[in-house]
Formats: C-alpha cells, sequence, structure tokens
C-alpha cells in the first residue's frame, strides 16, 4: 500500500536526517520535535515512525519518542560480510540483463561518483555510490536480493558517514587523496567490466569494493 503523501514527505525527512547521522545514531527525539519542526500535525509523523520501526532505522520508544538504531564496529562488519554474499550474486544475474541504455546510465554515475570524491563530499560519494549498486540489483530482476541489498545500503550509507568521514577528516591530506582515488578506480575497473560483459572481473572489482570499504570503516 502506497504511503500518503503527508507521510511520504515525514518519511522521507527522518529518513535522510537517519542515513545522514544528522540524527546520531542511539540518539533520542521525541515525536514533538518532529512534529514542530516540520510545522505538521502528529499523524503523519507517527505513521512515518512506524514505517522506520519497522525498516529497523529507529526504535519507538513509549512516553519517549525513538531512538535512533544505534551503530557498531561489530554491525557494520557483519552487513558487509552479508554484502559481499549477495552481491556477486547480484552483478551475476544483472550483467546477463544489462543493456545499452543501462550502460550509458551506469557510465553517467561512474563520471559523478568520481566528481564527488574530488569535490571531496563524503555524503554525495556514499549516495552516488548506493545509486550504483542499487541499480545493479535492480537489473538482476531478482526483487529478494534487491530488497535486502537496499536495507543493507542504507545501514551502510549511515556506517560509511558516521565512520569513513570521520576516517577521512583524520588523514593528512595526502593520504585522504590517495585513499579517495582508489576507491573511485576500483568503482571505475567495475563498471568497465560491466560494459564489457566481463562476469568474473565485474564480481572480482564488486568484492574489493566492498572488501576495501569494510577494512577503513571497521579500522577506522
Amino acid at each position: 500500500m502506497a504511503m500518503k503523501t503527508s507521510t511520504k514527505v515525514v518519511y522521507d525527512v527522518i529518513k535522510n536526517k537517519i542515513l545522514s547521522c544528522e540524527y546520531q545514531p542511539g540518539q533520542l527525539v521525541s515525536e514533538k520535535e518532529i512534529v514542530e519542526e516540520l510545522n505538521t500535525s502528529r499523524t503523519p509523523v507517527r505513521e512515518a515512525i512506524n514505517i522506520l520501526n519497522g525498516q529497523g532505522l529507529l526504535k519507538v520508544i513509549p512516553k519517549k519518542g525513538m531512538q535512533i538504531s544505534p551503530l557498531s564496529i561489530k554491525r557494520m562488519k557483519e552487513i558487509y560480510d552479508v554484502r559481499m554474499l549477495l552481491e556477486p550474486v547480484a552483478v551475476r544475474q544483472a550483467i546477463k540483463h544489462i543493456k545499452p541504455d543501462d550502460i550509458k546510465y551506469l557510465t553517467e554515475l561512474d563520471k559523478k561518483l568520481s566528481e564527488d570524491y574530488e569535490k571531496e563530499d563524503v555524503s554525495e560519494v556514499c549516495k552516488t555510490g548506493m545509486d550504483i549498486h542499487l541499480y545493479i540489483a535492480h537489473l538482476s530482476g531478482n526483487e529478494i536480493i534487491y530488497e535486502l541489498i537496499k536495507l543493507l545500503r542504507n545501514e551502510s550509507h549511515r556506517g560509511y558517514v558516521y565512520y569513513l568521514k570521520r576516517y577521512l577528516d583524520g588523514c593528512m591530506n595526502e593520504d585522504r587523496r590517495t585513499t579517495e582515488i582508489r576507491l573511485s578506480k576500483i568503482h571505475n575497473k567495475f563498471i568497465k567490466a560491466l560494459i564489457e560483459g566481463n562476469e568474473e572481473l565485474a564480481v572480482d572489482y564488486i568484492i574489493e569494493d566492498l572488501s576495501t570499504m569494510k577494512k577503513l570503516i571497521t579500522e577506522s
């Protein structure tokens, strides 16, 4: 069932604040705060909170409001371990269905990702990277894999923003740029392998991308 427009607006605002870590992991937020901030009624706020609660992004605490789901290094490691099992399957299925328009779109996303790295915009890097991974999952034609990767990718987004930004901000400029170039080039090679229809190489690069991100986040 589709969400009501007012609920969808509130849902998108809260979700974006969670994924961008504007609402910090573990933070308590009251229903009243959101109602006042968005200048809306309680009904769409409650409906949006219930949806996000079901998605595991927050936990409803009676008489207190909601608590943003905590993050931990252990949880991030587990998420990346599962993604490294699922995403190669998605790549193998997607490469059988990829069309010229898909290649054009993925090439544009890859170009944008390189530009985001140049701008050192961690939030946009993560968003564009998420678009690439989810598009591949969509191309797989497997709805279960797509929904699972989407769920895990949302959580990865928070970890990326929360842990990786902290890691990169702590790097010397030269080290930061080296890391950003390395991450960007992995995606470049992954897209190239998809364009060439090289299934094994594409799988190797998706695993390299995920394992590199896992290491940077869990060792930050």
